[in-house]
């Protein structure tokens, strides 16, 4: 009986109250990719066909009204996996946080860092075979940070666009760097011993921005989607806390075409917030040994989209990325270099059929791993 009474007063309690709905949104993205294996004398070569997960995920986000200036805002978003290859529930941008109409968004949780931010209005093949045809796949700066603070103005009005200004304090909360399950930890104890910040203008026919992060957990040594089991450059990973500035431009002209460029450079930050989070001494020193050795890496992009004026379903784009990571100890350059070509079909707003093909080349000295690619794919918004 108590239980009944107390379930009619929870209900009745829940009926009488006004709160907003959260949004239930998310991206379905899988694709079929032709990845040909070419590996080094003495291993054999064969034609693979994967099925890729392209950024695939569901959300959930809302927006509660306080007052006239001043909203409770939330979101929380999880990977999931279009072909069944990995665990589900992975983690994306998450928040909670408040949003003032006149001061902008002040959020804490994880979420990407705005320098990551900038390279979606001009990465014409983002997320392709599997997140890897991009520039997270060659390039530093693709992170989305655990443990942060984000604040977000509000758009400054211009005579011709709006500016906005973006920056995110991460807390090592005591942790060496880590890559996680979507999310990356900085080192260091204290809130901004690690940070990212973005200025950009915005307007219909200008895109333009710039951003640098502080001390951001990064891959200096990416492969691209070489798929290869014994490739003659085999990249990989290296992690290390990153200083980097990345700059980005588009520009919308007349009759549907777009142009688009990036450009970054990288460092290692070298303090003392910056160590990785083994404590097994030998991998210590030979992480460190690793990260000490590296120059610096440079990146840059170059990309167009065209909207056919006479079949507004059909957009046609290209693009070339570079990026080059140098060594100190008379060890070679490792440059990674993919040129992209495709065509995309809008059914409408929500759904959306493209096809592709894509070369990478990874070059370290004398030797060479090449690696071309042919896919097609659907993707549903929702």
């Amino acid at each position: 009986m108590k239980t009944k009474i107390a379930a009619s007063i929870a209900l009745t309690l829940l009926a009488g109250s006004t709160f907003a709905a959260p949004t239930f949104y998310g991206e379905i993205d899988a694709s079929i990719d032709y990845l040909p294996e070419d590996n080094r004398s003495g291993f054999s070569d064969k034609d693979v066909v994967e099925v890729s997960s392209n950024s695939s995920f569901i959300g959930l986000k809302g927006d509660e009204k306080l007052t006239d200036r001043l909203s409770a805002v939330y979101a929380i978003e999880w990977s999931i996996s279009a072909d069944g290859d990995s665990t589900d529930l992975g983690v994306r941008n998450r928040f909670v946080g408040l949003k003032d109409a006149q001061l902008g968004i002040l959020k804490v949780g994880a979420h990407d860092t705005p320098l990551k931010q900038l390279s979606s209005s001009v990465d014409t093949f983002n997320n392709y075979v599997a997140n890897k045809a991009d520039v997270t796949g060659i390039m530093t700066g693709e992170n989305r940070i655990s443990n942060a603070v984000i604040y977000e103005s509000p758009a400054i009005a211009l005579p011709t666009g709006t500016i906005k200004v973006n920056a995110l304090l991460a807390s090592g909360e005591d942790s060496g760097i880590a890559k996680g399950n979507g999310s990356s930890k900085t080192a260091g104890r204290g809130l901004g011993d690690a940070w990212s910040a973005s200025v950009v203008y915005d307007s219909p026919v200008i895109v333009a921005g710039i951003a640098y992060d502080k001390a951001i957990t990064s891959n200096f040594l990416g492969r691209g989607f070489v798929n290869a089991t014994a490739p003659e450059v085999a990249g990989g990973s290296l992690l290390a806390a990153a200083n980097t500035i990345r700059a980005i431009g588009r520009v919308n002209l007349d009759g549907g075409l777009a142009l688009k460029a990036l450009y970054q450079t990288s460092e290692v930050e070298e303090t003392k917030n910056a160590d990785i989070s083994p404590t097994d001494l030998v991998a210590q020193a030979n992480w460190l040994a690793a990260i000490r050795n590296i120059d610096d890496a440079q990146g840059w992009l170059l990309g167009a989209e065209y909207n056919l004026p006479t079949a507004k379903a059909w957009t046609v784009k290209a693009q070339y990325s570079q990026n080059t990571t140098s060594f100190k100890n008379a060890t070679a350059d490792l440059e990674a270099k993919q040129i992209f070509v495709g065509a995309d079909y809008a059914f409408n707003k929500q759904v959306k059929a493209y096809g592709y093909a894509g070369y990478l080349t990874l070059e370290q000295g004398s030797n060479e791993t090449k690696q071309p690619v042919v896919g097609t794919g659907l993707e549903y918004k929702f």
